[in-house]
Formats: structure tokens, sequence, C-alpha cells
């Protein structure tokens, strides 16, 4: 049965959004101090990480060499990338705000999220690679 409101480029970010406002909810309700913040924060991150991401990938397409310059504007954009989660990470777990373990295990919750849901809607696309 196919479903129709689960194919698409949003159902990733929709599920990964879904998974940390839940993670956000547990928070409140469980009472740690920073925790809602922290898990908004980290689904915001995942979400921007892999978004971010997309853009060289549709600006370079299929032409990638690992000698040419589209292998080249791919490394550096990610390098970027990484750089800058860990700066956001690193401001926002001296700033007290967050509950930092609250904002890793969201972290890499709405991680695997992004990535189950794609491997899913890849599994279920029948395109072969």
């Amino acid at each position: 049965m196919k479903l129709p409101h689960l194919d698409g480029p949003r159902t990733a970010p929709l599920t990964t959004l879904a998974a940390g406002l839940l993670s956000a909810g547990a928070g409140l309700v469980a009472g740690v101090d920073g925790a809602a913040p922290g898990a908004l924060l980290a689904s915001v991150l995942v979400l921007l990480f892999f978004w971010i991401g997309a853009v060289p990938v549709l600006l370079v397409g299929g032409n990638v060499s690992l000698a040419g310059p589209g292998f080249l504007l791919l490394m550096l954009t990610y390098v970027m990338r990484l750089v800058g989660l860990v700066v956001v990470l690193t401001v926002a777990s001296r700033s007290g705000a967050v509950d930092r373990p609250w904002l890793a295990c969201t972290l890499i919750g709405c991680t695997l999220v992004w990535v189950v849901t794609q491997v899913a809607l890849l599994g279920r696309s029948r395109v072969t690679l």
C-alpha cells in the first residue's frame, strides 16, 4: 500500500522535525531544565546540515570525479558544515541554556530518523544506484 503523504522531498524534513518535537515534548514532561531548547536546537541543526548539504550536490549534479572541481566543492562545503556544527554545539553547550545530554541524544536521534527515512524512500522508489 502506497502512502502518498510519505513520498517526496519533504518527508525526511517532516519526520526529523516530528522527532525533534517529540523529544522536546518528552523533555518538558520529564521536567529537565534546558531539554526542550536543546531538542529543538538539535532538530534544527540536523535539518540545516542535510538541507545545506543538498545544495552542492544539486550544483554539480552527477559529474563528480575524484579529481574534479565538483569533488572539491563537495568536500569544501562538507568541511564548512562540520565546522559550523561544531561551533554552534560548542556555544550552545557552554551557554547553559540547553541540557547537553538531551541535545546530544536528540541530535543522534534526528540524524538517524533522517537517514532511515531517506533509505526507506530510496528503497521504495525502485531506483538503481
